[in-house]
């Protein structure tokens, strides 16, 4: 049997080159493959970093597996990775795994098994949500805010699955046949489904261990903790060394000054230098070859190999990316540290709080001193009421200059068609928020209805839903949509504070079911009237590439993004007129 490691969320296989514990990512899901006979893995993933391949290479070398890397240019979905891979898939059954996940006690062996034994097309394994009757407990309240019932459940009356997907497949090689080649395809929302419908088998298979999806630093930070924690307990095990503390471990040929102060527990990795009066706080990680320079403090971190922590400078609740420098007087807090994107949530609590849910979808750079992070948040702030205000001001000045051209086009779609003149539905906001999106009406009354009988057309991928050659636009529909008139009503939702001139495009709740993180990360800001798919990849229609620039706005919106994006848009509009 061979395996796949693939993303489950775009650029999850980044998380492969960090540690947990005192192994990488990528060290502890080769291992556990091959204690169930595994040696032949592929490794699918966006990141094109070619250390990140060289440090994969190299884990599969040491645990003597072949492992084939194999970059993909955008994220195609759990179920497209594996397409990339169909020529390296030649035995009967294979095992997908996502790249942000760590197992603890999983009997992979039995889930094999019970593949086998009832003939299955995919094998979900699955874990039980842990919960409490006191999860049980809900209150009922009417449209007046007034409460009209408490309901406490027992357990048994409980009719929601307690089953929950770990991000971890057997296959039938079969199944390859069924997924569309170059397009973005998802595992749980479309290929389940679809061979549900074709009649195939699909089965869950439930563990008793643990398996725990890694969504952000955060997760890091909590994972290391419970391993660090409970590895001390049982004794580490290994090529690394003691140092005077049953709780700290040191790799070979590391310098620690007897003036520092290290506090466990700790895994220290080869060839690392602690300088005098540095303060090492566990749980805490740090990678081979770091340099924590004299008078820098680590708290509850984790640093990825090759890291310099300079003079003074502090490293709490954090993680810092791989071959990175700290500088002089840094203070990090609750931080993912990268010079290329810092990505910023919000601080975990005390070292026994449970892992949290979510990672707040938001970037902004660390500052040098409190004083500077306050000016810093001061810059964050400005730029978002500087983009309220100019948001209002635009779309009331744009309201007041196209107030006649937006009259006499509802003229020609009263005449030029038979139904109202505006397309109404409702559409997520921020934070998920529901509004009805207006715009002008570009299609034939029954349009939603016959695009049933027209799906089977559809020529992009993913939730897209568009002909070439639709026969639902009117005439005039054709000239509005090239010149992207149809969306002028669109002022009023900026005007109500609903939308943005710029940000991902609004859509339905069930449109972004296939990629949650991609969900997530959009409906962090407020949707636009355009943005920067728009401006980039229109015309491409590929889901993959919406995902791309949707996510990279998210990571990187900024005054001046916005200003290049508007310009592009106006471009685009003056040649479709």
């Amino acid at each position: 049997m061979k395996a796949v490691i693939m993303d489950g969320a775009p650029y999850a296989g980044t998380m492969l080159a960090f540690p947990v514990g005192n192994e990488l990512l990528i060290d502890h899901l080769l291992l556990t493959l091959k204690k169930v006979g595994i040696r032949d893995v592929a490794v699918v993933s966006c990141e094109q970093d070619p250390s990140v391949r060289e440090l994969i290479c190299r884990a599969g070398r040491s645990c003597d597996m072949t492992v084939v890397w194999c970059p993909q240019p955008v994220y195609r979905g759990t179920a497209g990775s594996l397409q990339t891979v169909e020529g390296f898939l030649d035995t009967p059954t294979f095992v997908g795994i996502h790249a942000n996940v760590y197992l603890r006690d999983v009997d992979l062996a039995a889930a094999f098994k019970a593949h086998d034994e009832h003939r299955a097309g995919i094998t979900l394994v699955t874990q039980r949500l842990a919960g409490t009757d006191d999860d049980l407990e809900s209150v009922e309240v009417d449209p007046a805010g007034l409460v009209s019932r408490v309901n406490i459940l027992h357990w048994s009356r409980n009719r929601r699955s307690q089953l929950t997907p770990c991000g971890v497949y057997v296959f039938d090689r079969e199944i390859l046949s069924h997924i569309p080649r170059d397009e973005y395809f998802d595992v749980n929302e479309q290929l389940v489904p679809l061979l549900r419908s074709l009649g195939g088998v699909i089965r869950a298979h439930q563990i008793e261990g643990g398996v725990h999806t890694i969504a952000g630093p955060e997760d890091f930070l909590w994972l290391n903790r419970e391993i660090l924690h409970e590895n001390m307990q049982g004794g580490l095990r290994g090529g690394s060394r003691g140092w005077g503390m049953d709780d700290i471990v040191i790799g070979e040929n590391s310098d620690i000054s007897p003036r520092s102060f290290l506090l466990g527990p700790l895994v220290i990795g080869p060839n690392c230098v602690v300088e005098d009066y540095v303060h090492l706080i566990g749980p805490a990680v740090i990678g081979p070859t770091s340099h924590l320079e004299k008078g820098s403090l680590v708290r509850e971190s984790v640093v990825r190999s090759g890291t310099r922590v300079q003079g003074n400078a502090r490293v709490e609740y954090s993680v810092v990316a791989g071959d990175e420098t700290v500088p002089e007087g840094m203070r990090l807090r609750s931080t993912f540290w990268t010079t290329a994107q810092p990505a910023m949530y919000e601080p975990h609590g005390p070292s026994n709080q449970a892992a949290p849910n979510k990672l707040l979808q938001r970037t902004r750079r660390a500052q040098r001193s409190s004083g500077k992070a306050q000016r810093g948040s001061g810059q964050r702030s400005m730029y978002g009421l500087i983009k309220a205000v100019g948001d209002i001001a635009a779309a009331a000045v744009g309201m007041v200059l196209v107030g006649p051209l937006m009259l006499l086009i509802a003229l020609a779609v009263k005449l030029d068609s038979p139904g109202p003149v505006f397309f109404s539905q409702k559409r997520c906001g921020k934070n998920g928020k529901e509004f009805w999106m207006h715009k002008f009406r570009t299609m034939v009354p029954d349009a939603e209805q016959r695009q049933k009988d027209l799906r089977t057309h559809n020529t992009v991928d993913g939730p897209m839903f568009k002909l070439e050659e639709d026969p639902r636009v009117t005439r005039l529909g054709k000239i509005l949509r090239k010149t992207s008139l149809d969306e002028l009503p669109q002022l009023l939702n900026v005007l109500r504070g609903e939308m943005s001139l710029v940000g991902p495009r609004p859509l339905a709740y069930d449109e972004m079911k296939f990629c949650p993180t991609w969900r997530d990360a959009r409906l962090s800001v407020h949707p636009g009237l355009t943005g920067l798919w728009q401006v980039k990849a229109r015309n491409r229609n590929r889901f993959a590439e919406w995902i791309r620039y949707d996510l990279e706005y998210v990571r990187t919106h900024s005054l001046w993004l916005d200003l290049y994006i508007l310009i592009r848009t106006a471009r685009v509009l003056l040649k479709g007129v």
